[in-house]
């Protein structure tokens, strides 16, 4: 009898046990419905052949639609180029309740990284718009740090697949 009873324990203990692999979710996104439309409104981007990199990338995915803002949409998300030696990061994703969200490229770094360095900073901080947050796993673009990935990782499409239904 103690070992049923220790068996459909352990068989509890890890029906409950998180699995190692979840999604990371932030809790906020520039999703709007199925799609994030981008423009101008916050600023403006020279790196444009790194942000239409992230965006082929993330589009390759095939459910949320990454498209150019018009006349006949909000805009959800801005790109910008900002100058900053003070602070750490190489790009930077916020997130406005009421407004068109941010990202920021930061050319202190930019202007010295490779062009996989850049497109890695890109994919990751549209992976942040997209919902998805940080984790430490290799090879995926949502690992937090200077790194040169330039194709979403199969944790980076997980967690993509889990927040937006495929």
């Amino acid at each position: 009898m103690k070992k049923i009873l220790f068996l459909l324990g352990l068989a509890f203990l890890i029906a409950i046990t998180p699995s190692a692999v979840f999604a990371h979710d932030q809790g906020y996104s520039s999703v709007d419905g199925s799609e994030i439309r981008w423009g101008d409104a916050k600023g403006t981007t020279g790196w444009t052949v790194t942000r239409d990199h992230s965006i082929t990338k993330w589009n390759d995915m095939g459910i949320i639609n990454i498209a150019p803002d018009s006349a006949w949409v909000i805009e959800d998300l801005s790109f910008t180029d900002v100058n900053r030696d003070d602070v750490t990061w190489s790009g930077q994703y916020s997130w406005w309740s009421n407004d068109s969200d941010l990202i920021k490229y930061n050319d202190y770094y930019f202007y010295d990284f490779s062009p996989e360095q850049r497109k890695h900073t890109a994919l990751h901080e549209l992976g942040h718009a997209l919902g998805i947050d940080h984790h430490d796993l290799v090879d995926n673009v949502m690992r937090s740090g200077f790194h040169s990935y330039t194709e979403l990782g199969t944790h980076d499409k997980e967690d993509y697949n889990s927040l937006w239904g495929n």
